[in-house]
């Protein structure tokens, strides 16, 4: 299995919530390098056009600057809805470590 990593870009790393326990949610990646039998969020996998089976391929998300972040104040945010925010590859890639900076 060679897992397949993809840079993507984005509008916005803060996407409004229906989730009960948050405003918004972020997910730094698409995918992981787990594969979990259980996974929830495997449904993913039919908005990124991978024909890969889930669990071989993350896509690294890139987003632009946020340009008002005081339009979040007091707001809260799921960090890893449907993704593991500290999977292995963020040793590397260090999207969730950005985000909270």
């Amino acid at each position: 299995m060679a897992l397949i990593i993809k840079d993507i870009d984005t509008k916005s790393v803060m996407t409004k919530s229906n989730l009960p326990v948050s405003d918004y949610s972020v997910n730094p990646y698409v995918g992981c390098t787990h594969a979990c039998m259980y996974c929830y969020a495997s449904f993913m996998k039919r908005f990124t056009n991978h024909l890969e089976p889930w669990g071989e391929f993350v896509d690294i998300k890139n987003w632009p600057i946020i340009k008002n972040p005081h339009k979040y104040a007091g707001k809260e945010a799921f960090i890893g809805s449907v993704t593991d925010a500290y999977q292995p590859l963020e040793a590397k890639y260090k999207r969730t470590r950005a985000l909270l900076r």
